[in-house]
């Protein structure tokens, strides 16, 4: 029993190693990432060391980089682009939706989602929590890109805690080792410090007074076979070498940007004297010393086209287009829409998984309230989000830009077959207008341009006398 027993604390010990070697590879992938999409790009490991560091640390030129990876994934990050309507399902009639109240009582939560989106594409995954100050009754929306997450162990897929850490050094942020971590799951919630048996806990006693993981993980894929995911490691090594090559194209520019000169058959005395610069004479009585320039040839159109060319393939593997051109008629409309037609498929995945991190997330936010309300520490006003409440979300669809004419047209073609009326088009240009202030707008702009038919100038004349038209 003794050797059963010690071989098992051997197995569990190289189990727990290798698991923590995992975890450090990924910590070092996130912080790289993080690094390039944050616009660090110019660290010794990504540029300096590739050949262009001198002896005493110091570089020819400035070194140069250019962000492609946070122009690609703020790109391609579209289903928060514009902010989703979010709507409570079967209300009373006349009954005021709640959800969509608090959310424009709280304006970051909002703004929380288009960019947490932007750092799942990254890292391929994020934590998005929702903490409560109830001392100055706010909300707040954390993005957690450093934790762990806790699995059963017949089920390394999905979750059943979290935890991340209390940062003690926010100058370096990805140095934890000596940090307290905050531990959460459906029923426990307690503070532990790494590697060690310190624990301690707060006035909820180690228990989650919520009874659900005040957070919710969005993921860039549904997890299959695996759970860790390396997020965006291709367009960053993409990204690195562009960088390198445009450093390249730099330092061949500067140092092939003017002939060389070059004196053959001088002695080292008589090179001793001579003063080279493009404001010098050079003159000797040697009729066997010459003096020349070199004239190199540097491919810089080459270059220039191989990095053309890389970023051409990363924006092509992203479903993004590329137009180099700075002239002619810039395209929209339906050309757009072909363009990127692969883009927006994409997107309509993302959304699938948005609306499930939505409905998620209304459950933490009702389940947090509730608590709070139940203890009397909540606004008197805030809106109540019911538990059992069902949510509908409606992303904005993506419009393409089109030109005056096309629009122009576009409209023409529907209202001539009843499809859209002139107050369609009024209200089209002013979404947070209603109805009836559309109709309003429309006669008082035809009145101002004097376009007033005879029975709709009787009409205005009629109204204005504290009549009422009634229509059959």
């Amino acid at each position: 029993m003794l050797f059963s027993d010690l071989s098992s604390d051997i197995i569990k010990a190289e189990i727990a190693k290798e698991r923590r070697e995992v975890v450090d590879q990924y910590e070092a992938v996130r912080e790289r990432l993080k690094d390039f999409f944050e616009d660090r790009q110019t660290k010794n490991e990504y540029i300096r060391d590739w050949g262009f560091k001198l002896k005493d640390g110091s570089t020819d030129l400035p070194l140069q980089s250019i962000n492609i990876t946070a122009k690609v994934l703020n790109k391609i990050s579209l289903t928060y682009k514009y902010q989703p309507k979010r709507m409570l399902m079967d209300l009373p009639e006349g009954a005021e939706d709640s959800l969509a109240l608090w959310y424009a009582d709280q304006p970051e939560f909002g703004l929380g989602f288009k960019y947490a989106e932007r750092y799942k594409n990254l890292l391929g995954k994020v934590l998005y929590r929702v903490h409560y100050d109830a001392r100055r009754q706010v909300w707040f929306p954390f993005i957690e890109t450093h934790y762990e997450a806790h699995f059963l162990e017949d089920d390394m897929i999905h979750p059943i805690a979290y935890s991340y850490p209390l940062r003690q050094d926010l100058t370096q942020p990805q140095n934890v080792r000596e940090d307290w971590w905050v531990f959460w799951s459906d029923n426990d919630y307690f503070f532990y410090l790494p590697g060690s048996n310190k624990r301690k806990e707060d006035e909820f006693g180690g228990l989650n007074p919520f009874k659900i993981m005040p957070m919710v993980e969005m993921r860039a894929d549904y997890p299959v076979d695996q759970y860790d995911t390396t997020g965006a490691w291709s367009l960053i090594l993409a990204n690195q070498n562009i960088n390198i090559a445009l450093n390249d194209l730099n330092l061949m520019i500067h140092h092939q940007a003017f002939d060389q000169p070059y004196v053959a058959g001088a002695s080292e005395e008589e090179m001793v004297g001579m003063k080279f610069g493009a404001n010098k004479i050079l003159a000797t009585s040697d009729p066997e010393v010459k003096f020349g320039l070199l004239g190199y040839s540097p491919k810089i159109t080459e270059s220039i086209e191989a990095i053309k060319f890389n970023i051409q393939t990363i924006a092509y593997t992203y479903n993004l287009a590329i137009n180099w051109s700075i002239e002619g008629n810039p395209a929209s409309g339906f050309s757009l829409l072909v363009q990127n037609i692969d883009l927006l498929e994409a997107r309509h995945d993302d959304v699938e998984l948005a609306v499930l991190y939505e409905k998620k997330m209304y459950k933490v936010l009702s389940s947090m309230q509730a608590h709070y309300k139940k203890h009397g520490m909540l606004k008197k006003d805030e809106p109540s989000l019911p538990l059992d409440g069902k949510v509908s979300v409606d992303f904005t669809e993506i419009d393409f830009p089109i030109n005056q004419a096309e629009e122009q047209s576009r409209w023409d073609w529907l209202i001539d077959r009843n499809a859209k009326t002139v107050i369609d088009l009024i209200m089209s240009e002013n979404p947070d207008m209603s109805e009836e202030e559309a109709i309003e707008k429309y006669r008082r702009n035809k009145e101002l341009n004097g376009a007033l038919t005879p029975a709709e100038m009787v009409q205005n004349e009629f109204e204005k006398l504290g009549g009422e038209v009634v229509n059959p």
